[in-house]
């Protein structure tokens, strides 16, 4: 195994027990870890604070299968495939189950700028036969902020769908609330739709596609306040398995559905975002 590797000041690459390849950033205001492997931000947080980033305790990191918890990127769908990709593939794409490269990182005044990107090969096409460079900003600082770029580097144009699938630390489910997520949702788990009256309490398994989100969705959590900030999105995902859905998840723990919320920028709607040729489509998401 390699040794760990100093790139700036308060980066170092170093690989986990399973030989893939990992950044590890504490500079002066916080500090994170970065899979290469699904471009997946693992952990989050700011320096004697409660960490903002929950990573599941069983979170198979062998490359095996998507990572349980932190930020995975569902790209280029998110869910099931959708008929125009057609049957038989993974669930979320598959940007979260590649190695991707390592194109830069630097320090800043106002934090760590870590740059990755992805680009097509045999085995994207395999699964979606289209031309593409997706990068992937992430900005390490007072807050975590994370840019999804989708740019198109084929002759005709491409659809897609993805969310940054954040998953958030909390301290109890009977302590937190969410506020700013709108009115009408689509409920996943009785495939209704419905609308939100006032914050929503953690009191039971939810998978939600909140259809009107403010642009700032807060997360009360007794004392704090959690804000997610979307940009170019077009739904907020708020996603909690409760007791049943963990105790079904080899990679979670029984009670880790205690102590995280999924509350995610996503591009949802079945038509998507249509990218043409030589252009782009960014999805951000900012937490702090």
């Amino acid at each position: 195994m390699l040794t760990d590797r100093p790139l700036t000041r308060y980066v170092t690459q170093a690989k986990n027990e399973a030989g893939l390849p990992l950044l590890k950033i504490s500079n002066e205001l916080a500090h994170c870890e970065i899979s290469l492997f699904g471009g997946h931000v693992l952990t989050y947080g700011r320096h004697g604070e409660t960490p903002l980033i929950w990573l599941s305790d069983k979170a198979l990191l062998d490359g095996s299968k998507p990572i349980r918890g932190g930020i995975p990127l569902c790209w280029p769908w998110f869910g099931p495939a959708p008929a125009r990709v057609g049957s038989g593939k993974p669930s979320h794409g598959f940007a979260r189950s590649i190695l991707w490269t390592l194109d830069g990182v630097s320090d800043h005044e106002d934090g760590t700028l870590v740059h990755l990107s992805l680009r097509d090969s045999h085995a994207t096409r395999a699964q979606w036969d289209h031309a593409f460079e997706l990068e992937l900003d992430i900005l390490v600082g007072r807050e975590l902020s994370l840019v999804l770029t989708t740019r198109n580097t084929g002759e005709t144009p491409l659809v897609y769908n993805a969310a940054l699938h954040t998953y958030l630390q909390v301290g109890a489910p009977e302590q937190v609330s969410v506020i700013g997520l709108g009115e009408p949702y689509l409920d996943k788990l009785t495939g209704e739709a419905a609308r939100q009256q006032g914050p929503l309490p953690l009191t039971a398994a939810m998978d939600r596609i909140y259809q009107a989100p403010e642009a700032v969705v807060k997360v009360r959590d007794g004392d704090r306040c959690i804000e997610v900030v979307s940009g170019n999105h077009d739904s907020v995902v708020v996603w909690n398995p409760w007791q049943e859905g963990a105790a079904g998840m080899a990679d979670m723990s029984d009670d880790g559905y205690r102590t995280m919320l999924c509350v995610e920028a996503a591009i949802t709607a079945d038509a998507g975002v249509i990218v043409a040729p030589d252009e782009e489509h960014s999805l951000s998401t900012v937490i702090l």
